[in-house]
């Protein structure tokens, strides 16, 4: 009879090692399941992340290698041996060969130590660094036998491609390496006589530089101008891992991207992957291209493709400054597990180092950074302001090859523009645009001066997808292709759409984009559908297409340099407003303008077709700093709930390995010396033995602190009301506290709106700012009224702010405050012959300090506001009870109070630092706790933080995974059928801000987006309680396409969707992809909560939209 009650148990002790994909994350661990494919399964653990402690970290150390040599930055064995070197850093003199212990091997690096190597030659480094090392020995005075033994080191055969370096540069970085790429590499070929691929042109210094890198498996952050070739980077790491019969993934952010990835490695390499949403093509290729969310999710669900990784190359890592995709850069970067190498191409940017820093301490590996100092090709930047007719040649160079902004050339251009709107009547201001036919005669003559000198093919980025479309009808009435290109054009053009069903090919987009390649033009934005974008891609790289109107996604991509890039205008709008570009935004499409190895100068023209952009912005726009790289890293639940699953990786060693926290781990060393130190200082002070002082001096000196944060609030307002009331005038007798002393007697001399005043004070004469006593401090002195009156004394011009007066004196002084000020120059000499002014007011101020040093009457201030009148009130009660505390009476209070004040200090010290070495003081450690409580309450979690039903559901989404969780749960779509499943659910995936309020849908529809918005709304709620911010959180859903998916999942044909609809052509089939992609997550949760009918509901409604044009395969995978 089955009771459920435990009978009984025994106990097995197993390696640590052991373990399958759903309890263990060592890399040693039993394959998945054959079914969870390249991607993995959501019930896997990911492996462990590299720069991580192992939970067994600690057993390891002490069963094999002292834990030192983790700390030095060596390989401790030889790869392919089983046994290596162990320096004992208790005898540093002494050298042992260690005894055998279990290593992990890496079948690259043993495959990498070809029988052919010239070991001879190979060996000149480890020579060089013996001889390093024997000089080290000779400064520590070691003896000779050791040095012998170093000196043997020299004979294994081990490849070493080290450039030997005079002197390495200094520099305040552990993990990031710069390198020097001024020079060529001296003797490359005989540093890698055998390398895994060749060009067949020279590399240039920064390529030879990342070879050697690679060569040795290390890491390399490669920050190189437009079509400086970083991609031959990426191809040597793709040969390495083919030679090694290892696998390498290539990453970058946009899917297209990846597809012309595939088509251009496949050709070089052949057996070559891709891996997106809805294709997977040759998933067990050695080389897999993907994009970097498909490699997150692999991370997370622990597919075995990981294993057998060596390099992970992340292209455009400048990307990761994307508020919305960004975070998923890092989360990749944290969860790589320590085997897999990294290769990080980017454009250029100002802190690689910094990034690089970060990166390599979380990997715990060096980073080696490689930038390029200028282009291959440079640039010349003009501005036209030309138009069709006499004045078509009207453009002038305002920064030339060298990157000198030309003034002159701008005050040439601004003349002709000033002169054509002196008459022109109208509003003031610059004018950014003008009507359609003063554009077009712009842009023909343009074209006229672009084609008389040779100039094109031609970018011109405009920024707005309408415009393109616009400028490219415009210009119809102009043809600039030969006959022989226009039917090399429609060849092509027939052929890629061949395969698309007859009333595709009637599209209107399609018959439009047809006749305008025949003449030379191109249309390149995310309206158009994909098939059309791949052709112009390719017809442009054959440069039969003279201009490309594009918006500024096209300037991230492979390498389509144009002869010249025209900008349409150098304003877009970013979702708020319309904003000048920023100077990575203009660099990165600026950037593809020359074409190595055809132009010796790209040309970069901004057209000017109503007023000239003034000076400064031109300047700053395209000399200035492009944009650091910033960590967007933020917390989702659908990171949280994965990570939840594996008890000994915790999120919060997750954020604390954020780019955003590296500052703040950074000072975490710092942070630890000053606890101890304050630790320390604790333990030394002595108690205070006094029977009067140890009944209440730590409660008087708690309060005092309180009260003085309290006065500075008070007196704050009190001020801002006192100037209101014109009470802050010059004369003005004040009371004051600085750092060094309190209850100064001053005048006021001036105010400001910022709240800062200068006033005339009474110093101590000939006082030392070098000596100044702790017990000197307004801080930690006892409360009193007393005026601060030294024997010696003169005066002094001090600058303070509102928070500084303790008083408001009711007395004003008659001075000349403007001849003040300007005698108060010479006090800054030290010079004891004040002028007049100053020494009359500081006679008058003496007197008035002698006559009332018990302290100053105040002002009467009358607060308006009642919550600083009752503050004032809880002052004065204060102020007043210090009289009663009975360590007041101590005869010895003054020393006393210093002794108590220091160990409160050290008290607060301690805990301070302590809270910066916890994780709490992680900034997004709050949200944390708020997303986990949201957790908690919707039943994903339980109290113990242990993932429930409704949690794993959510692991399976991509996005939105708490709205679908919900959606699933509440069973909202059991009486759908797929068709009307597929149109709900497009509210996720489309991402406009079209009005959805007034849709033409059946009135079930409807009820049913009423039933989702309430969802959505509910789980709002909860945010909000829960103290999470996002007043977009129901807006974001979007049901403008439902129609048109409902209509598409029913089986219209697409030419009469686009009828009934103003969204383009490419944003329907972008969405609808999209939703496929999501369809196959939804099915996998229903799966999960035993849903078998909805399950098949999303698989027919995935079936029925997965059609014709919108799922036409890519041309690069053809």
């Amino acid at each position: 009879m089955m009771t459920g009650k435990l009978l009984g148990f025994t106990e097995e002790v197993k390696d640590i090692y052991e373990g399958t994909h759903k309890t263990s994350t060592s890399l040693s661990r039993a394959p998945g399941p054959p079914e969870a494919g390249v991607k993995g399964s959501s019930s896997s653990f990911p492996f462990w992340p590299g720069g991580m402690d192992e939970p067994w970290a600690d057993l390891l150390k002490k069963e094999s290698l002292d834990a030192s040599l983790f700390q030095e930055d060596l390989l401790d064995t030889p790869p392919g041996f089983k046994c290596g070197m162990k320096f004992e850093k208790k005898n540093e003199d002494q050298v042992d060969y260690i005894h055998s212990q279990p290593q992990k091997i890496y079948l690259s690096e043993v495959l990498a130590m070809d029988d052919d190597i010239d070991l001879e030659g190979l060996n000149e480094q480890e020579e060089k660094e013996a001889i390093n090392l024997e000089k080290t020995f000779k400064q520590q005075d070691s003896s000779s036998d050791v040095e012998d033994a170093f000196l043997k080191l020299s004979s294994l055969p081990v490849l070493n491609i080290s450039e030997a370096e005079k002197k390495k540069p200094v520099t305040n970085y552990e993990w990031a390496v710069i390198d020097d790429i001024t020079r060529p590499v001296e003797d490359f070929e005989e540093k890698v006589p055998k390398m895994a691929m060749t060009w067949e042109f020279t590399l240039d210094p920064f390529q030879q530089k990342a070879v050697m890198h690679l060569e040795k498996k290390e890491s390399v952050f490669v920050a190189a101008h437009t079509s400086a070739g970083k991609t031959v980077v990426a191809e040597y790491a793709i040969a390495l891992a083919k030679k090694h019969v290892t696998r390498v993934i290539y990453t970058s952010p946009i899917k297209a991207l990846s597809n012309q990835k595939y088509r251009d490695f496949k050709e070089k390499f052949e057996d070559v992957g891709l891996i997106t949403g809805d294709v997977q093509i040759n998933p067990t290729a050695f080389c897999l291209i993907m994009t970097t969310e498909i490699l997150r999710s692999m991370l997370y669900h622990g597919s075995d493709v990981v294993r057998e990784l060596e390099w992970v190359i992340f292209d455009e890592v400048h990307y990761i400054n994307d508020t919305e995709r960004g975070v998923v850069w890092e989360e990749v970067f944290i969860m790589l597990p320590d085997h897999v190498s990294l290769i990080m191409l980017s454009a250029t940017v100002p802190n690689t180092a910094e990034f690089a820093e970060w990166l390599g301490g979380i990997k715990k590996r060096k980073i080696y950074v490689i930038s390029t100092l200028k282009r291959p090709v440079p640039l010349v930047h003009y501005l036209y302001t030309g138009s069709v007719g006499k004045s078509e040649n009207d453009i002038f160079p305002i920064v030339d090859s060298s990157g000198k902004f030309l003034n002159n050339e701008f005050m040439k251009a601004s003349k002709p523009k000033d002169n054509k709107t002196k008459s022109s009547t109208g509003p003031k201001g610059p004018k950014f645009y003008i009507g359609p036919a003063q554009e077009k005669n712009i842009y023909i003559g343009l074209l006229g001066y672009l084609q008389k000198k040779d100039l094109l093919p031609a970018v011109c980025f405009t920024l707005s997808r309408k415009k393109c479309n616009a400028h490219a009808e415009m210009l119809s009435s102009k043809d600039l292709t030969t006959q022989v290109e226009k039917r090399e054009i429609t060849k092509f053009f027939n052929e890629c759409i061949s395969k698309l069903k007859a009333e595709d090919r009637k599209l209107p987009q399609v018959k439009l984009m047809g006749e305008q390649l025949k003449l030379g033009f191109g249309v390149h934005h995310s309206g158009i559908l994909p098939i059309l974008k791949e052709v112009v891609e390719m017809l442009f790289q054959r440069s039969l297409l003279k201009v490309l109107f594009a918006t500024e996604t096209f300037a991230m991509g492979v390498n389509m340099p144009a002869r010249t890039v025209v900008f349409d205008s150098i304003r877009k709008h970013d979702g708020v407003n319309f904003r000048d570009l920023r100077p990575s935004e203009y660099i990165q499409m600026a950037g593809r303008a020359g074409r190595r190895g055809k132009d010796k100068i790209g040309t970069v023209i901004i057209l000017c077709k109503a007023d000239i952009p003034d000076s400064l912005s031109l300047q700053n726009m395209m000399l200035g700093k492009p944009t650091k790289l910033e960590s967007q890293f933020k917390l989702t639940y659908s990171m949280i709930l994965n990570l939840l699953k594996i008890k000994t990786l915790r999120v919060e060693d997750v954020i604390r390995r954020s780019f955003g926290e590296s500052s703040n781990q950074k000072q975490q060393k710092v942070y630890k010396v000053m606890l101890d130190e304050a630790r320390e200082k604790l333990a030394s002070l002595t108690k205070l033995d006094c029977s009067l002082c140890n009944v209440d001096l730590a409660s008087y000196i708690v309060t005092l602190k309180e009260a003085r944060i309290l006065k500075s609030d008070v007196m704050e307002k009190k001020c801002s009301q006192a100037v209101a009331n014109k009470l802050l005038v010059p004369g003005r007798i004040l009371v004051v506290s600085t750092n060094e002393y309190q209850n100064i007697l001053c005048t006021l001399l001036s105010a400001d709106k910022d709240n800062k005043i200068k006033v005339l004070a009474i110093a101590e004469k000939n006082k030392s700012s070098n000596s100044k006593d702790v017990s000197s401090s307004p801080g930690i002195l006892p409360w009193t009224k007393q005026l601060f009156y030294p024997s010696e004394r003169q005066p002094e011009v001090l600058n303070l702010s509102f928070c500084d007066i303790q008083v408001i004196g009711n007395k004003v002084m008659r001075i000349d405050d403007s001849s003040i000020l300007k005698e108060s120059k010479r006090l800054t000499t030290m010079s004891s012959n004040f002028g007049h002014s100053i020494s009359a007011a500081f006679q008058e101020l003496c007197c008035l300090c002698e006559g009332n040093l018990n302290g100053f009457p105040a002002a009467n201030v009358t607060l308006k506001d009642i919550n600083f009148a009752y503050k004032a009130q809880d002052l004065e009660k204060i102020e007043k009870s210090f009289e009663n505390y009975t360590c007041v009476k101590c005869p010895e209070f003054s020393k006393h109070f210093v002794e108590v004040s220091n160990f409160l200090q050290m008290e607060e010290d301690i805990k301070d630092y302590s809270y910066k070495l916890s994780e709490e003081s992680l900034s997004l450690h709050p949200d944390y706790e708020s997303r986990k409580n949201v957790l908690r309450q919707l039943g994903y979690i339980d109290q113990n933080d242990n993932v429930q039903l409704k949690g794993s559901v959510a692991r399976e989404m991509s996005n939105h995974e708490l709205l679908i969780t919900e959606l699933l749960v509440k069973s909202v779509f059991s009486e759908c059928p797929p068709e009307e499943v597929a149109a709900l659910l497009s509210c996720m995936v489309f991402q406009q801000k079209n009005d959805d309020a007034n849709l033409e849908l059946p009135s079930h529809l409807l009820q049913k987006i009423k039933d989702i918005r309430q969802v959505a709304g509910d789980i709002s709620i909860v945010q909000s309680v829960n103290k999470i911010q996002d007043p977009n959180f129901v807006a974001q859903y979007n049901f403008y396409l439902v129609p048109v998916v409902y209509e598409w999942a029913k089986g219209t044909i697409f030419a009469e969707i686009m009828k009934k609809t103003d969204v383009d052509e490419g944003i329907i089939v972008r969405s609808i992809q999209r939703l496929s992609e999501l369809l196959k997550d939804v099915r996998n949760g229903a799966n999960l909560v035993g849903d078998t009918a909805l399950a098949k509901k999303m698989e027919d409604a995935s079936r029925q939209i997965k059609r014709d044009i919108v799922f036409a395969a890519s041309l690069y995978t053809q």
